[in-house]
């Protein structure tokens, strides 16, 4: 099964992460589509290909992933499965 990703929020230290950056983090997310035989799995892939960390809290339908390369902001992210 295919998934896509919404960005819900991106938290991150006041200051530390500029607008640009803020955009292309949505825009990457946004963009992106992996084949995994679930949510949690296609969760870990993107983790793994953003070069993020995965949050334990993480769910099926929402994730959260740390970005050491943008300040160690915090990205929220919904899974939906493609038909």
């Amino acid at each position: 099964m295919k998934y896509r990703f919404v960005v819900e929020n991106i938290a991150a230290d006041r200051g530390k992460l500029p607008r640009d950056e803020r955009h292309d983090i949505v825009q990457y997310f946004s963009e992106m589509v992996i084949e995994a035989e679930d949510g949690k799995k296609a969760a870990k892939m993107l983790a793994k290909q953003s070069a993020g960390r995965l949050a334990r809290e993480s769910t099926d339908e929402a994730v959260m992933i740390t970005l050491p390369d943008y300040g160690n902001c915090q990205v929220t992210v919904k899974v939906h499965a493609e038909d």
